[in-house]
């Protein structure tokens, strides 16, 4: 992992994308790219190969299949999906799917959203 950890940003609400980047470039990341559909997501983490995707569960629908393209398309990136469920409904949500190094929740406050990230990468 380069220094400065090189994060693919997907999610179809642009208000949510701006935030993230601001708060994941105060800390310490770099925003290689930003995502609204699930193509986009796969054609850029296979473009890209970050360290990270925060990867939005709803892009705008929950596609199972396209959080396993995400995957496979980015196989070192650390793989943290989000959504605006609480976590442990995000959890259920994802139940079986592999790859999935974290689970994070809208509602959980920004800064530690990339205090988890950040101790994903390590």
């Amino acid at each position: 992992m380069a220094s400065t950890p090189c994060l693919l940003v997907c999610d179809d609400a642009p208000g949510f994308r701006l935030l993230v980047q601001t708060v994941f470039e105060d800390g310490g990341f770099a925003v290689a790219g930003n995502a609204a559909t699930w193509l986009e997501a796969e054609r850029d983490a296979a473009e890209l190969q970050p360290d990270a995707i925060l990867l939005d569960l709803w892009l705008p629908t929950f596609e199972r299949d396209g959080v396993m393209r995400v995957r496979a398309a980015a196989p070192g990136a650390v793989l943290a999906v989000v959504s605006s469920l609480a976590t442990s409904q995000v959890a259920a949500l994802v139940d079986g799917i592999a790859g999935i190094d974290l689970i994070l929740s809208k509602r959980d406050p920004p800064e530690e959203m990339v205090r988890a990230l950040r101790g994903a990468l390590r």
